[in-house]
């Protein structure tokens, strides 16, 4: 308690607490001071206890204390108001308040030269061994300016020349123009700063975009240690260079013993992902607003038989069967850029079965065997179970997915769905126009589209450059009558779309959508989310490594691909430009 003011700094939980109990009395600590010193006594205080202060709290306190106190140094300001030190730099440049300067350096009285003397005897003659001489050594014997010894030192240090081209004075026959005084520095903006110093050398911008992040999605994490712990990995999934493995994250942090720490946190930890999984996705609707929900399908080679979920499975790409896990990812996609929200892992037959295999994983009990396609619904189940509904179409490739088995539980869900389909399935013709061709049953979506040709029209819509050199056909299909495993939608309209190039009699792509209503150029703009998502996936492996893990542990798969999720959602805010990167 503030002793001027009677204000009580902390303690107001166990204040009320007495209260309730009845007590009349309660002991408490005075603090005496002015009220600036209260002030920051009890952001101290609250900044450290089991509730701490929201992001936006800290930097409010930071802000008053830079303002009151300018001299304080920029960690002694994080370390009260539990802000990174990087932080407190970026919110000092962006307050315009100048740097605290040191105290601890005696300024030179020796009057000062009207022009420095010209190098005489430092250049060109200074041995290896006088660059590690102190300055002011050096300075004496040659009588020259500090500046001007530090300037040929570092020169020397970096292997260029002695003297620079245009030298201190204007020439041997002008010694006493005196120097051009130098130019101010430019106010910076935390955009604009290079990386700092460090580890991981973080911008200004990416440190405080993880503050804000971190304070947000890690809300639930009710152990301290365990958000210190996901702030830690973070950093090392942005800044580690090479492989994201535990021991090269460990090794960008000064800490003895971290590795042993980050590894009980991401494997035998018992936080639960599914939270921050909630809070990421709606983060993501709310701040990047994306077109739709794109569900992707990936494989991942792994080198051996031990990383958990592992099997024999054909790779596409290579042409041949490899070692590899399956999952699938559920990305938020707009036109200029994506980032997944929410992983689902594919666990074989052979796994489920072992339980030697499933106890050594720490796989939960109700983990069952379950198709490709039946694994891409409940990935996308659970993103609408925390979204609160369809809010978005979804865009999937189902060329490899049983299309019932899919298509049933997000029929149930009432999902706006744009799927891309194999040429070979079979659909039912439900379109006035081919009135004639109804009673010849099922036939396969490459036929249907043969047989509307006629149908063909350039892209037309808002933007028709998007498209240029494209022709779309759209036909009303619907699923065969007979159809076995019948849901509830299986009567609804469904419209196929058929993307062909121009001059060319063959059909390049098809669709197969609930987007009735909606302009053809409009759904073929969804339908070119899976290339952003395939681009963006090629650089999320890249930047923040989230194949990276090779453990055994079940939840230590899904911790650590939640974990990357959120790098490449504060590395995609960080960026000034990714709005414009539609390469």
């Amino acid at each position: 308690m503030h002793r001027k003011t009677m204000r009580i700094l902390d303690g107001m939980h166990r204040l009320k607490a007495a209260e309730l109990r009845g007590d009349q009395s309660i002991e408490v600590v005075f603090f005496d001071g002015d009220e600036e010193d209260a002030f920051v006594a009890a952001v101290s205080s609250n900044a450290r206890h089991g509730m701490p202060l929201s992001f936006d709290d800290r930097t409010a306190a930071a802000t008053r204390i830079l303002n009151s106190r300018p001299h304080w140094p920029d960690p002694t300001i994080a370390a009260v108001t539990g802000l990174d030190p990087r932080t407190v730099r970026a919110l000092r440049g962006l307050l315009d308040v100048p740097d605290p300067q040191p105290t601890n350096l005696v300024p030179l009285q020796r009057p000062r030269p009207a022009a420095p003397p010209r190098y005489t005897g430092l250049p060109g003659k200074t041995p290896a061994s006088r660059l590690s001489t102190p300055v002011h050594q050096v300075a004496q014997e040659f009588e020259l300016e500090p500046r001007t010894v530090v300037d040929v030192l570092n020169r020397l240090r970096r292997g260029l020349r002695e003297v620079p081209e245009v030298p201190y004075g204007t020439g041997p026959e002008s010694p006493s123009v005196a120097l051009p005084a130098p130019a101010a520095p430019a106010p910076r903006t935390p955009g604009d700063r290079p990386p700092l110093l460090g580890h991981t050398g973080l911008s200004d911008a990416t440190e405080i975009l993880l503050d804000r992040v971190c304070d947000e999605l890690f809300a639930t994490l009710t152990r301290r240690d365990q958000r210190l712990r996901a702030r830690q990995y973070l950093r090392g999934l942005l800044g580690t260079p090479g492989r994201k493995s535990i021991r090269n994250i460990a090794a960008s942090v000064d800490d003895p013993g971290i590795d042993q720490r980050l590894h009980h946190f991401i494997s035998d930890s018992t936080w639960n992902w599914e939270p921050v999984r909630t809070a990421l996705t709606r983060y993501v609707a709310r701040t990047m607003e994306p077109e739709a929900w794109v569900i992707r399908p990936v494989l991942i080679p792994k080198a051996g038989q031990q990383a958990v979920a592992v099997s024999r499975r054909f790779c596409p790409t290579r042409g041949k069967a490899v070692n590899g896990q399956q999952a699938v990812g559920v990305l938020a996609a707009s036109e200029t850029a994506s980032t997944p929200v929410s992983w689902r892992l594919q666990v074989p037959k052979d796994w489920v079965e072992d339980p030697h295999r499933r106890g050594r994983a720490g796989m939960p009990d109700d983990i069952s065997a379950e198709s490709l396609g039946e694994c891409t619904a409940h990935a996308l189940l659970h993103v609408l179970a925390r979204t609160g509904g369809p809010d978005r179409p979804v865009v999937l490739d189902g060329r490899d997915m049983e299309h019932v088995q899919i298509l049933r539980p997000l029929h149930a869900a009432e999902v706006p769905l744009l799927v891309r389909i194999p040429a070979a399935m079979p659909l039912q013709i439900n379109d006035p126009a081919l009135a004639g061709h109804r009673s010849h049953g099922p036939l396969t979506a490459r036929r249907i589209v043969e047989v509307a040709r006629f149908r063909r029209r350039p892209v037309d819509g808002p933007d028709p450059a998007v498209e240029k050199g494209h022709l779309i056909t759209t036909v009303g299909v619907q699923w065969p009558a007979g159809s076995q495993h019948l849901h509830p939608g299986a009567e609804a309209p469904l419209r196929l779309i058929a993307v062909s190039p121009v001059g060319e009699n063959v059909c390049e792509e098809l669709w197969l959508t609930t987007l009735t209503t909606v302009p053809a150029a409009t759904v073929l703009k969804l339908s070119r989310l899976v290339r952003r998502v395939d681009r963006d996936l090629d650089s999320v492996s890249q930047h923040v490594g989230i194949w990276d893990f090779s453990g055994r542990s079940f939840p230590g798969w899904h911790r650590h691909v939640t974990l990357a999720s959120i790098a490449n959602l504060v590395r995609l805010l960080a960026r000034t430009d990714y709005r414009a990167d539609l390469a």
